[in-house]
């Protein structure tokens, strides 16, 4: 080659290799290329109060948005040597946070694994923590001479007036003011009216638990169970209530109710009471389950015409974990009492 066409053929090299050099530098290569960040939790706060273990932490995710939030779950598993496992799933909050509150059956030093799903696919590596539970004899309920067994059946709501009628249900904040339900059709938006279910109300002699599934989308969408009452709007998703003798938010035993009637005033225990509501449960009972009466949950109160057999029962409870951690559900239920030989089958 002639040294002309030798400096030549070195300029277009010199010129090709700056050109493919600026390219890379400006499109990173495959091996470089970021790949998508997997979802985490992070635990903030785990206590242990005799066999109530308590939970809160923080969820990473990959994309922040409102969907994704929706789709996102924290699973909970507690286990012992045995090879027992109590598992629990929970929501997240706009700020990405997850709480959750149960009594556990399990003994000795225990195993916690969190794990965060997103449409129902498991992401990140779980995070575990070790806890010690010692459970304490519990002594079994007796049921008062004056509790009355049967049907509190449910008398439809009327929020239309300036002053609610029938069975209702409000939200309250943290701070005390209501939530209003912007998805209640008609009346005052603070009170969500209710309307019988297929059981006409609760009973005391006999649970009234979720179908299977309890929700429409299996694990999230509008509640389902339709006994005690009619499913009813509540934020885009229907809610519901439901008894069952294993709590489904706190995985706990649930004694049925005992109200009892002493001189027209009723008292007693709700404390199998569970709200659900887009695949989160709540309960609702008062006092909780393990006896207790967290601010500003309230005692059972009410009235009762044994003539008659109309009723009237009130109470709050506080809602602890889930999308509504912290607030409280205020319930007013009225209706007639229908004694257990008279219900229907």
């Amino acid at each position: 080659m002639r040294p002309r066409d030798l400096r030549k053929h070195s300029s277009i090299c010199v010129l090709t290799l700056a050109v493919a050099a600026a390219v890379l530098a400006a499109s990173p290569t495959l091996s470089s290329a970021k790949k998508p960040a997997a979802a985490g939790a992070k635990l903030s706060r785990v206590d242990v109060s005799g066999t109530r273990v308590t939970v809160s932490g923080q969820v990473t995710l990959p994309e922040n948005t409102a969907k994704e939030r929706r789709r996102t779950r924290v699973g909970l598993a507690l286990s012992g040597s045995t090879g027992a496992v109590e598992r629990h799933t929970v929501t997240i909050t706009a700020h990405r946070t997850f709480s959750a509150s149960w009594r556990t059956k399990l003994t000795g030093s225990l195993v916690l694994s969190v794990r965060v799903t997103i449409g129902g696919r498991p992401t990140g590596k779980a995070v575990t923590h070790t806890v010690e539970i010692h459970a304490a004899p519990v002594t079994p309920p007796t049921t008062p001479s004056n509790a009355l067994i049967g049907t509190f059946s449910i008398q439809a709501g009327d929020t239309s007036g300036a002053t609610p009628d029938g069975s209702y249900f409000e939200m309250l904040q943290p701070d005390g003011s209501p939530l209003a339900n912007l998805s209640a059709e008609g009346g005052n938006p603070n009170f969500t009216p209710f309307t019988p279910g297929t059981d006409g109300g609760f009973r005391t002699y006999a649970y009234q638990g979720p179908p299977s599934p309890a929700f429409s989308n299996g694990m999230y969408g509008n509640a389902l169970g339709a006994a005690i009452i009619k499913p009813v709007e509540f934020y885009g998703w229907n809610f519901t209530v439901v008894t069952a003798p294993t709590d489904p938010q706190l995985g706990t035993a649930d004694p049925l109710p005992v109200i009892t009637a002493q001189g027209g005033s009723l008292s007693g225990q709700i404390s199998d009471w569970t709200a659900q509501w887009n695949g989160s449960s709540f309960n609702q009972g008062t006092p909780k389950p393990d006896g207790s009466l967290p601010s500003p949950t309230t005692a059972l109160s009410g009235s009762y015409d044994p003539t008659t057999g109309a009723y009237s029962l009130q109470w709050q409870s506080r809602i602890v974990g889930g999308p509504f951690n912290g607030f409280a559900g205020v319930w007013h239920l009225s209706g007639t009492f229908v004694p257990e030989s008279e219900s229907p089958l």
